[in-house]
């Protein structure tokens, strides 16, 4: 069943041998940055150690695996509550259908709206879940999704179930930022990092679980830095408009422009930090595929604006794309770990442009 997983193999194998040898640890943390299937895997591996060797069965109506993930808070919740006491019914219907579409397919993102963390009842649900699972010998899963969401309370209380695990009982964690564990945890699990997935990997997993067309899928999937997630994102996108306006800001910047500059940031950029992501994300794949012109090779992912490409090259051939390039990957960084304001931002942006860029 883990076949199934698109992409992975070190860690698909690994879990393999370790099940087939019966040696698989209790406790295991699937993580790695978003996108990458830790998810798919998490729910694939769970349907094996709780018997189903073939299929996908949805996890929803498998009573041998409980899945956790962050819920929102019912009003005048209390810790001692259900998870879903106070929620009402209308939204408890919403979670239910995301869990379905889960099942469904291990690859779906669960959106549900104020589900900031992962609640101590969810967690305290756990004791319950296996204390009622009607056969006792039969091998109970617990998925926690998105894990780093648990607060210090929940991963005290998870921690305990760690401690002396149940028999026949396995706890799969998932995370995108491991280091939000607590290391009481993780020293009671074991390990296994997911690596970014190659374009051809990201176009299946869009193909055959979202049903993307093949052209959308590989065009994102060339900008996507080895996650699908991403490229859902670019999808939903209105990718043409952003290369367009990519474009018109570096004409801009390189010309010194920078009012002109501002206002196409401005258009494409307004309060979500993650867009003057994509921006700068653009601009990077530009100067590659100048590069890849300028070494008499195709463009990859501008392969529609070859025209625009050796117009660019041939007036600014003498830029160093090296030093452009590494100055704006620095910022990309920048804004992905740390706070800072978007205007200042766009002016670093722009400042950049203008000064970094030699004109031929």
């Amino acid at each position: 069943m883990l076949s199934t997983i698109i992409g992975q193999d070190f860690v698909k194998n690994s879990l393999y041998l370790l099940l087939h040898n019966k040696k698989l640890p209790h406790g295991v943390i699937l993580f790695g940055d978003e996108g990458l299937g830790k998810d798919a895997v998490a729910l694939m591996l769970a349907n094996l150690l709780s018997g189903f060797s073939s299929g996908t069965p949805n996890f929803t109506e498998n009573i041998n695996i409980k899945f956790i993930t962050a819920f929102p808070r019912g009003k005048n919740e209390t810790d001692s509550d259900g998870p879903f006491d106070k929620i009402p019914a209308s939204e408890f219907e919403k979670i239910r259908t995301e869990l379905r579409k889960k099942g469904l397919n291990p690859y779906y993102k669960i959106e549900i709206p104020n589900a900031n963390d992962i609640k101590i009842n969810s967690i305290r649900e756990i004791q319950k879940y296996l204390s009622l699972t009607p056969n006792s010998s039969q091998t109970r899963v617990v998925i926690i999704s998105n894990a780093d969401l648990m607060n210090e309370t929940s991963q005290n209380a998870l921690l305990k179930n760690l401690e002396e695990p149940p028999d026949n009982t396995f706890f799969i964690l998932t995370t995108n930022n491991i280091i939000n564990l607590r290391e009481t945890i993780r020293s009671r699990c074991q390990e296994f990092q997911f690596a970014p997935l190659t374009e051809n990997e990201i176009a299946e997993i869009l193909q055959e679980h979202f049903n993307i067309s093949h052209d959308e899928a590989h065009v994102v999937s060339s900008i996507a830095e080895g996650s699908y997630s991403k490229a859902l994102k670019l999808i939903k996108t209105d990718v043409n408009y952003f290369l367009e306006k990519t474009i018109s800001t570096l004409r801009y910047g390189l010309a010194g422009k920078y009012y002109s500059c501002l206002k196409e940031l401005n258009e494409m950029v307004t309060k979500e930090e993650k867009d003057f992501q994509l921006v700068i994300s653009f601009i990077i794949y530009w100067l590659y595929e100048l590069n890849l012109s300028r070494n008499n090779l195709i463009p990859h992912f501008f392969s529609n604006y070859r025209e625009t490409i050796e117009k660019f090259n041939s007036k600014y051939g003498q830029i160093d794309l090296g030093k452009i390039i590494s100055d704006c990957e620095a910022l990309l960084n920048k804004i992905k770990n740390t706070n800072v304001n978007l205007n200042i931002l766009k002016f670093r942006l722009i400042m950049l442009l203008s000064s970094v860029i030699k004109i031929k």
